[in-house]
């Protein structure tokens, strides 16, 4: 996806970053800072047959006392529709260190990957995640969100600091100037491997709550820092990332470990 403009970046900020009221997670009760991601696109035609391996799996694991209950999403927007992703959060380092202990003691866990899920496998990516709760506004939802909205933006190489700096500056606008409420929240993340990728993430309980039926996120930036000033640091925040790219991700709860189990 080609770079946008300052005005693109406003809206998806605008629209986004909305959604139905509920609980809020405050950044100092949070939740530990870090999220494992696998990500599988299955061979061309195996789609099902990926999915029952896939959910036969997360049964396997659940039986041998699995501690992670591992969340399965899809993409619904674009021509890379085939991909699945698997999630868990959240957890420290030192928790990975028991969790890989766990794993490592428990080969036929592994086995059974190897056996039923790796062969319908075309391609697979991993990586870990860090939460930035600290400028995040998460709102547990009273009942499960079904779809999150995904903008990612991939940092101009040098330009980190930029980005995190005019982020920061939005984000504690945002908390402290009565943006965050029970109706707004966002959720940014880093991730840990690969290209260098800075995501704001929206949950939704269906699509109804896409829509915007208030004063949008520009609007109230310009309210708060006045228009040039507001402009400038959106003009900052867009500079320092090279491309953008938005997904809707449908959670699959058919596919997902039950948490608590």
């Amino acid at each position: 996806m080609k770079k946008r403009p300052v005005n693109f970046i406003l809206s998806v900020l605008a629209i986004f970053f909305f959604m139905l009221p509920a609980a809020i997670v405050q950044a100092e009760d949070a939740p530990p800072p870090l999220a494992e991601i696998w990500m599988f696109t299955p061979r061309q035609g195996l789609d099902a047959e990926f999915r029952k391996a896939l959910a036969d799996h997360a049964a396997y694991r659940k039986e041998h006392g699995d501690s992670r209950a591992w969340q399965v999403y899809t993409p619904m927007l674009g021509d890379d529709l085939g991909r699945f992703a698997i999630r868990f959060c959240c957890f420290n380092w030192a928790d990975q260190d028991s969790y890989q202990a766990w794993s490592d003691g428990v080969e036929k866990i592994r086995a059974h990957f190897r056996e039923n899920v790796t062969p319908l496998v075309e391609k697979s990516e991993h990586y870990f995640e860090s939460t930035d709760w600290s400028n995040s506004h998460w709102v547990e939802a009273a009942n499960p969100y079904k779809y999150y909205a995904v903008t990612e933006f991939n940092i101009e190489p040098g330009h980190g600091i930029d980005f995190k700096a005019a982020r920061d500056t939005m984000s504690q606008i945002a908390l402290n100037q009565g943006w965050a409420t029970d109706n707004h929240s966002w959720l940014w993340a880093s991730t840990i491997g690969g290209k260098v990728r800075e995501s704001v993430i929206i949950p939704h309980e269906n699509f109804a709550s896409f829509d915007r039926g208030e004063e949008d996120f520009a609007s109230f930036l310009a309210r708060h820092m006045g228009s040039e000033k507001a402009a400038e640091l959106m003009k900052q925040f867009s500079g320092a990332s090279q491309s953008t790219d938005f997904q809707i991700w449908e959670h699959q709860e058919d596919l997902s470990m039950s948490t608590g189990d």
